[in-house]
C-alpha cells in the first residue's frame, strides 16, 4: 500500500488574477488579488485553478511542486518561489517566513511534496 496526502486539509480561496497557469506559487498583489511570486520571495499558496480573471489558490494542505537548486530537507523547512513555476530552498541571503513540512522528495524528477 502506498502513502498519499492528497486532499489533506486542503483549503482554497479565490482571488482576482491574470494568471492562466495551475501549479504556480503566488503572492498578494493587492486587495483580493494575487500574482506569480517572484524568485526568492515567500508565497501564500499554489494555484489550482486559473482562467486569466480569477485564480483558485490552495492556502493550506498538501501539494507537490517542481523544485530547483539544492534538495529541500525533510520535515520543517523554508521554501520560496523559484521565479518560474516551482519552489526552492532560499539563498542564504533571503529571509523566508514560509515554513512548510516536506514529506516527499523525488530527486530524480526534482519534485517536492509538502504541507503548506
Amino acid at each position: 500500500m502506498s502513502f498519499s496526502c492528497k486532499g489533506y486539509r486542503e483549503n482554497i480561496l479565490t482571488f482576482k488574477s491574470d494568471l492562466t497557469k495551475v501549479g504556480v506559487p503566488v503572492t498578494i498583489a493587492g486587495v483580493s488579488e494575487v500574482l506569480q511570486a517572484p524568485a526568492e520571495k515567500d508565497f501564500i499558496g499554489i494555484t489550482c485553478y486559473a482562467d486569466g480573471k480569477m485564480a483558485g489558490v490552495i492556502m493550506d494542505g498538501y501539494v507537490e511542486m517542481p523544485y530547483t537548486g539544492t534538495n529541500p530537507s525533510f520535515g520543517y523547512t523554508y521554501l520560496v518561489s523559484d521565479g518560474s513555476n516551482g519552489v526552492k530552498t532560499p539563498a542564504s541571503t533571503t529571509t523566508s517566513k514560509h515554513n512548510v513540512i516536506v514529506l516527499k522528495l523525488d530527486t530524480t524528477k526534482k519534485i517536492v511534496g509538502f504541507i503548506l
